[in-house]
């Protein structure tokens, strides 16, 4: 089978699932394939929110319903959490729209703020919210820089020889101050 057809088959549910597990880079990939036309930049966008949606509301209600044991499997998490209570405070309803910018607590944060007495309407809400303008800007990134990489690699195409010399000359030159660096043995 063909990567096209293969695309075409199956790209949807492999892009859900992707974005479930890892969002930034299976959505910018989606991306790049929406411009090159396998997908629907609509649809890559609306799938995107949709995983990042279920992902953050799964990790809500575990931490509503199983707070305490979930983090005493995960005592890494409990210094954490300090700091999350920290910007709940602090930024509230701002954190829930805004925390996939934050990485490393992309996870523990819909955590805590299951366990804490955050209304559970106003984060799914929120997380809808949330999930849709991260979809947006990360997806419309993605178009951005795959329309600057077709008019780089058009470019270059166009200057293949010349780029080729250049970057063999950098290595050459490179080499030779490597080379010339190395301690004399005598």
């Amino acid at each position: 089978m063909h990567l096209e057809s293969l695309l075409i088959t199956y790209g949807y549910p492999i892009l859900f699932v992707g974005i479930l597990l890892e969002g930034e880079a299976f959505l910018i990939l989606a991306a790049y394939l929406a411009h090159r036309g396998y997908f629907s930049l609509p649809v890559v966008i609306g799938l995107a929110t949709l995983a990042s949606f279920t992902m953050a509301q799964i990790w809500f209600v575990l931490g509503n319903r199983f707070g305490p044991a979930l983090l005493n499997r995960r005592p890494a998490w409990q210094a954490r959490l300090v700091r999350v209570d920290t910007l709940l405070q602090r930024y509230g309803s701002s954190l829930v729209l805004g925390f996939r910018a934050l990485f490393g607590l992309r996870t523990l944060i819909p955590v805590a703020i299951g366990i804490s007495t955050y209304p559970t309407r106003q984060f799914a809400l929120l997380n809808g919210l949330g999930a849709l303008i991260w979809a947006l800007v990360v997806a419309l990134a993605g178009n951005t820089i795959a329309q600057g990489l077709d008019v780089l690699l058009t470019d270059l195409r166009q200057h293949e020889l010349a780029a080729v010399v250049i970057i063999a000359l950098i290595g050459l030159v490179w080499g030779l101050i490597r080379f010339l660096r190395q301690p004399k043995v005598l």
